[in-house]
């Protein structure tokens, strides 16, 4: 996967540190986890938000590489335009990826862009794993005004700005979409869920915060919050809500996050939505031998949580459900 080969990528070419004179590359064979791979260059680094940023850094030049990859020698003008690129350091990697006007993938394949087809379906709240704003820019294209927010998991950055502080009188609508970021966002690299124990502090501190709002308290720590690290507003749409899980593997720590974090099975049980989902492509795992047993394995798992599982790929279940919803539309209009 691009997830795999990244963290390969970026383990190979390895972190520098300040002082040193070579990078210093991982040196363990499951280099293809990226959350091993940033739990080392975090203990290099002696700073887990240095190994973020470095990662931020690396994403964004395995990508301009890639553009110049595909750029004809005598183009002048784009070679020019991506040497501009490198230049702009204020640029997220999500500005690069709009600039370049990636993924370019779907422009030759008959499916429409899945994360397209997201945007353009009336959902009011949008919950995902991605440090990136693709999803916003995705609504912002189809005409829509999104809310960006992040889980304040470790305590809410220093340097937020004003428009991803919490708004308590923000209703998210169709037209006002909340893009929630429940592993932190690129802007606040402190806030991103990246290294194991990232992981492990983001679960502690999300069932610690559950436990509180069971007993009626306030959650104690170092950090001493007094508001609930998932707003309550977002629980509530959570249990008033259909769930649709999509893009993950079984091997994902941010399926994990979502699963035992944010989706607790025996919290799920009295929830009021209906028609939840969660896809899974079978061929694609990589920790499935036997996809019969492995498919009756994940229904009972997951019915428990009122989870319907489909074993297909989200890019083809997008455009098929897309197709039905138009279908619908213009049945509506035509009545």
């Amino acid at each position: 996967s691009i997830t795999e080969e990244l963290a390969q990528l970026w383990a190979r070419s390895g972190t520098i540190k300040e002082g040193a004179e070579e990078p210093i590359k991982y040196p363990l064979n499951d280099d293809i986890q990226i959350a091993r791979v940033a739990q080392f260059f975090a203990l290099v680094q002696g700073n887990p938000v240095l190994a973020k940023e470095d990662y931020l850094t690396f994403l964004k030049e395995y990508l301009l590489d890639e553009a110049e990859s595909l750029v004809d020698d005598e183009d002048v003008e784009e070679i020019e335009f991506i040497q501009h690129l490198r230049e702009e350091y204020t640029y997220s990697f999500s500005d690069i990826v709009s600039e370049l006007d990636f993924p370019r993938c779907f422009l030759e394949t008959q499916q429409d862009d899945p994360m397209r087809i997201l945007a353009r379906l009336p959902i009011r709240i949008y919950i995902t794993t991605s440090y990136h704003d693709f999803v916003e820019k995705e609504l912002q294209a189809a005409g829509k005004n999104p809310r960006s927010r992040l889980c304040f998991w470790n305590g809410k950055p220093d340097n937020l700005l004003p428009v991803h502080e919490p708004d308590s009188q923000y209703i998210a609508s169709v037209n006002n979409p909340l893009v929630y970021h429940l592993l932190g966002m690129e802007q606040y690299p402190s806030s991103m869920v990246l290294s194991e124990d990232d992981y492990l502090e983001f679960l502690w501190e999300l069932a610690s915060d559950r436990e509180s709002l069971r007993e009626g308290t306030t959650t104690i720590s170092s950090r001493s919050r007094p508001n609930s690290i998932i707003p309550e507003y977002l629980r509530n749409a959570i249990n008033d809500s259909s769930l649709l899980v999509l893009g993950y593997r079984l091997q994902d720590w941010d399926l994990k996050a979502v699963l035992h974090g944010l989706l607790k099975a025996d919290e799920l049980t009295t929830r009021k939505g209906v028609s939840t989902a969660i896809h899974i492509d079978l061929e694609k795992q990589q920790l499935v031998n036997d996809e019969i047993q492995a498919g009756n394995y994940l229904r009972a798992y997951f019915e428990r949580a009122k989870f319907e599982v489909r074993f297909e790929e989200s890019d083809q279940f997008l455009n098929n459900l897309w197709q039905q919803y138009q279908k619908i539309v213009l049945g509506v209009k035509g009545t």
